[in-house]
């Protein structure tokens, strides 16, 4: 490890890094464990473990966002090996995409070359910017869409709108699960009466993770992303959590991302970003 590494700074910066990480793989392998066992065997959905990083595998579900491997060398430095093990998985299981996540604090950086080898250049996708922000008090909102917590007379709907709000409405039900999941939040955002779409919000211990939100495109550019973000931060402050994490694709051009710029409006900042090496290899 080099000089600039063991800096105070960079220690710190680190370590923020990894536990954006690992609240990331935990809330994921939680919902993976919550979904139905009807489910999870027709989707072939898994989690494992190789080194220090969670694989999060769902062969019948053909997104990287399904399909991917969380943490790898953030702890311990990765080796070759694990590497190979980690694409196995995938391969064994017939996952026809999937995505291996790697960034400036991932070690050794040398492995760096292993990965470009690997995978082809073009079928990287834009890095992840990892966002964080502590409890101060989250901005107002304003929006005509109206946002609440999910109970028994929502669920279905708010699921359904999900799913099809990820542009993938054959998941429909795999959402459902969460209302009954210790830590978690789900919230739906409504146009009046109408499900419009919703988000999801995960507590663990200090830390909160937000994440899945989705608005259906006909409610889009009314304010509902900013204010599923808002509630929850609020939720997640009173909750008692001094540190909440999000991420998002980060954009080539400025201002090109709208779920970025909500996030900064809502005081996230940026603690890194994570390059997805795309495969099959």
């Amino acid at each position: 490890m080099n000089d600039l590494s063991m800096t105070p700074e960079t220690d710190d910066a680190r370590a923020l890094a990894i536990e954006a990480d690992r609240i990331e793989a935990r809330a994921w392998a939680d919902w993976f464990t919550a979904i139905s066992p009807e489910l999870r065997s027709a989707c072939g959905i898994a989690v494992r473990t190789v080194a220090d990083a969670t694989l999060l595998i769902a062969p019948q579900i053909p997104l990287t966002l399904f399909n991917r491997v969380i943490g790898l060398g953030m702890t311990q430095p990765a080796r070759a090996e694990d590497l190979d093990a980690a694409v196995s998985a995938f391969v064994d299981a017939g996952s026809p995409t999937f995505a291996v996540a790697w960034g400036m604090y991932s070690e050794p950086a040398a492995l760096t070359a292993e990965l470009d080898a690997r995978f082809p250049a073009s079928s990287r996708r834009p890095a992840l910017a990892k966002m964080m922000r502590g409890a101060a008090p989250p901005p107002s909102v304003t929006s005509d869409l109206r946002v609440v917590p999910v109970d028994r007379s929502l669920i279905g709907e708010t699921d359904r709108a999900l799913a099809r709000a990820n542009g993938a409405p054959h998941l429909a039900g795999i959402f459902v699960s969460l209302l009954w999941r210790p830590r978690w939040h789900l919230y739906a955002v409504l146009d009046r009466e109408v499900v419009a779409g919703g988000a999801a919000l995960f507590l663990d211990g200090g830390s909160a993770w937000l994440g899945m939100a989705a608005v259906l495109p006909e409610y889009r550019r009314r304010g509902g992303q900013h204010a599923l973000m808002v509630q929850r931060i609020r939720d997640a402050i009173v909750a008692g959590a001094s540190r909440i994490f999000t991420e998002t694709e980060e954009p080539s051009e400025p201002r090109a991302n709208p779920s970025l710029n909500n996030m900064e409006r809502c005081g996230f900042r940026k603690i890194w970003s994570r390059t997805h090496f795309v495969g099959p290899t």
